[in-house]
This record gives structure tokens, sequence and C-alpha cells, in this order.
């Protein structure tokens, strides 16, 4: 029932912003919850394909870089109001629960806001949570088809009541490759912080 649920939440979100892909419908992830957490292991894990994006430095950027290490990504953007600092908040200590095997995980924000999160707004505002952590953006379309591969999606939206030019709507959760690059696990919004270091740190030490 949970599988059933996290799936149709996904899509509904996807459904939303207009960026549903036949590929995510035909073939879509495979989840298996872990008890009483809110992680979810992909049973049928595939590697993320690579897509140009480009760093918080301005440098070329493509996942493949950071192959050999463990990875949790999380979609944003530098104006969210809510989720995405605690998320952020969040990730910081899950890098210190990993202790020494943090070396081996790398945290990976993306922007879903290239038009206002140029690399030196990321690099400003990754850094204030970690030094360690990495951001990258890349034109729009590009993220759009880099988020799907996951089933995240996002939707530029004007709100009433703020200030705000816009405000981007986007999915919440947060991703786990392993060293290979491989889709593992699926971490809902405001997972214990601790379950979440724990699932890594297995993905992370497996050989």
């Amino acid at each position: 029932m949970f599988r059933k649920i996290a799936f149709v939440a996904l899509i509904v979100l996807a459904a939303i912003s207009g960026v549903l892909v036949a590929k995510f419908i035909v073939d879509p992830p495979q989840y298996t919850p872990v008890a009483q957490t809110g992680g979810m292991v992909v049973s049928n894990p595939r590697q993320i394909p690579d897509y140009a994006l480009v760093d918080m430095n301005g440098q070329p950027f493509k996942l493949s870089q950071l192959r050999g290490r463990s990875v949790l990504i999380f979609f944003g953007y530098t104006f969210c109001p809510d989720v995405c600092p605690l998320t952020l908040a969040e990730l910081k200590q899950i890098k210190a629960l990993l202790g020494p095997k943090a070396a081996d995980v790398a945290v990976l924000y993306i922007s879903v806001d290239p038009e206002r999160d140029s690399p030196e707004v990321l690099k400003r505002y990754i850094v204030a949570f970690d030094p360690d952590f990495l951001s990258a953006t890349g034109d729009i379309e590009t993220v759009r088809r880099f988020a799907t591969e996951f089933g995240a999606a996002f939707e530029k939206q004007k709100p009433a009541g703020t200030s705000a030019s816009y405000l981007v709507a986007h999915t919440s959760f947060t991703y786990l490759l392993d060293r290979d690059g491989r889709w593992r696990m699926t971490f809902a919004f405001k997972t214990p912080v601790e379950e979440v270091a724990r699932e890594t740190l297995r993905i992370a030490q497996e050989r």
C-alpha cells in the first residue's frame, strides 16, 4: 500500500507540472518500503544517465564525475522558503552521523530555477550549509529531463499573498545513488535523519 501511495504521489505532482515522460510511466520504479522509516528501496535499480549541467563553480558537470561515491540528490532552488533549507540542514546532520564514512558520500543539490540560480548564487547558498556540499544546474529543459529520471517534477508558480516574483513547486524527495551511479533509495521529506544516515551508510559500504 505504501508503495502504491508513494508512486501515485509522484504521478500527481508530475501531472500538475505537465512533465510526465512516457518512459517513466511505462517502466516506473518498483519500491519496497523500509520498515518504520520513510525510506523506499528501488527494487529495480538502474544507472542514472549523464546530463550536461554546470556546477557552482561555473564548470561543466556530469553525474558520472561522482562515480565511486554514493550520492544524495535533492532538487530545489535558493529562493525556496521552507522545504529546501530544512532538507539541507538535515543533510548536514546526516553527514555528521556518517562520521568518517561521509567522505564516501556526496550531497548534490540540483537547482530547478536556473533563471535566478547562477553558479555564483548557488555557491554562496550551498556552502552556507556545508562547504563540502555540491550544487549544479543547467538549462531548464535539461534539468527537467534529469529530474524526470527520478519521477521528480517542478513548476513555476505565482502564489497570492507574496511579494516574490514567483515560487517553484517541486518534489521534496531525496534520492540515494550507489557508487556506480545506480538509483537505490528514495526518502520522503522529513524522514528521520538517523534512518537516512543508516541506509546511506549501508549503501556506501557495499562493495
